[in-house]
């Protein structure tokens, strides 16, 4: 079950490492034109991701979940791989970012079909009286990657020193491809869904499953735009840009060390992660406690009122904010974990990988965008730390606001 969601970490690896990525791959005499670029690379993993779930999304629900499965952790290792094996631009000039961006599209491909429509065969193997306890041990996969991206980093850069940002990174990502592999080798190993098996032989198929999702289904679909958009845009509007915001941002306009910021933002996003890997966990019983629907409000509403506190600490360096990050990570993944169940459990079988997988990944196109707007909101803040946490948290509000918006949509449990 945690390996649906262990593919994020080659995604989310480019995250911690952007500052350095920054430095071989996006050379310029302009600040934020390196910014942009570097995490318009990052983006662009995100934009592909709704190619990558009509695809996938076709093939779980119209040639099986575990071939959908196989073929998308394959993508994400491969180019994975890649990417700890270019040339950077000091050797192949223009070459070296537009590879770069080839290998995180592929990526985008491949975690197309993986997010969402992972959930989805995962879950139709479990008992459904266990799904909520199950469904978080599964979600955590996501907030483990966070955690080992945040780790690894750390750790590497620690024990290597200034040989980090020579060579370093390229270790991370090739042996970021541990992970894919790993859940290549389980999903090759993996049975069929017994529930899409059923499916096929009592009803059939349906030829483009995406377009009864639309014209049959779009009410469900809305609300899953609302929330999954909400959380992704909390997600990378918050915490998922700290790594390069706080040494390039924060620290200059605070006059702070950029590269202790660096450091505290690897160790905010481990302490981050783990609340999030505990609110996952803890997410079923908060799901039989207050229903599906219920159980994304509740920590919404805290996520709301404490996050300007939470960002406050966070730029300051107060060690306190190592417990505001545990913090915000538990109620991340009390109200993120629901999602997967949720989604899966308001489309019918015959198109639930296309409708969980397509809504999940075009929010996944959206959200991202939000670091570069964020970016934006801090270069034009006051170098005050009460005003950087007010214009670093204006966009994690919106996000939960969104979640408890499309929370509040009623629609049929299938």
């Amino acid at each position: 079950m945690l390996v649906w969601g262990l593919e994020y970490y080659d995604i989310i690896l480019f995250a911690s490492l952007a500052s350095i990525l920054e430095t071989y791959f996006f050379p310029s005499k302009t600040a934020i034109l390196s910014a942009i670029e570097t995490w318009g690379a990052f983006a662009s993993t995100y934009f592909v991701r709704p190619i990558g779930a009509v695809i996938f999304g076709w093939v779980g629900d119209v040639r099986g979940r575990r071939l959908a499965t196989i073929a998308d952790a394959a993508l994400v290792g491969l180019a994975t791989l890649a990417i700890g094996l270019l040339p950077t631009y000091y050797t192949a000039g223009i070459l070296a970012p537009i590879l770069l961006y080839l290998m995180r599209i592929l990526q985008g491909i491949g975690l197309g079909g993986e997010a969402g429509g992972g959930a989805t065969w995962a879950l139709e193997l479990t008992p459904r009286n266990v799904r909520p306890y199950i469904n978080g041990v599964m979600y955590s996969g996501l907030s483990w990657a966070v955690f080992l991206t945040s780790f690894v980093t750390l750790i590497a850069k620690k024990a290597m020193h200034q040989a980090f940002s020579l060579y370093g990174w390229r270790i991370l990502f090739i042996t970021g491809a541990i992970p894919a592999l790993i859940a290549l080798v389980i999903r090759l190993w993996g049975s069929e869904s017994l529930e899409w098996i059923e499916q096929v032989r009592s009803r059939g198929t349906v030829k483009v499953p995406l377009g009864i999702v639309l014209s049959r289904y779009w009410v469900p679909f809305i609300a899953l735009i609302l929330i999954n958009l909400g959380l992704t845009i909390y997600y990378y509007g918050g915490s998922g840009y700290w790594y390069y915001i706080m040494p390039k941002l924060i620290a200059p306009k605070l006059r702070l060390s950029a590269d202790k910021a660096y450091t505290w933002a690897l160790v905010l996003g481990m302490y981050g992660g783990i609340g999030a890997v505990v609110g996952e966990l803890l997410s079923g019983f908060l799901i039989r406690a207050l229903g599906l629907r219920g159980s994304f409000i509740a920590p919404s509403i805290l996520l709301i009122l404490l996050s300007p506190f939470i960002v406050y600490l966070a730029f300051t360096l107060n060690p306190l904010s190592i417990y505001t990050s545990l913090l915000m990570g538990i109620l991340f993944g009390l109200a993120a974990a629901p999602q997967t169940l949720y989604f899966t459990s308001i489309f019918p079988t015959e198109v639930r990988w296309s409708a969980v997988a397509f809504g999940w990944n075009i929010n996944a196109s959206i959200g991202p965008l939000t670091t570069i707007l964020v970016i934006l909101l801090l270069e034009t803040a006051p170098s005050s730390p009460m005003m950087l946490a007010v214009y670093g948290s204006i966009v994690m509000i919106a996000g939960a606001l969104l979640v408890i918006l499309g929370s509040l949509i009623r629609t049929r449990e299938y």
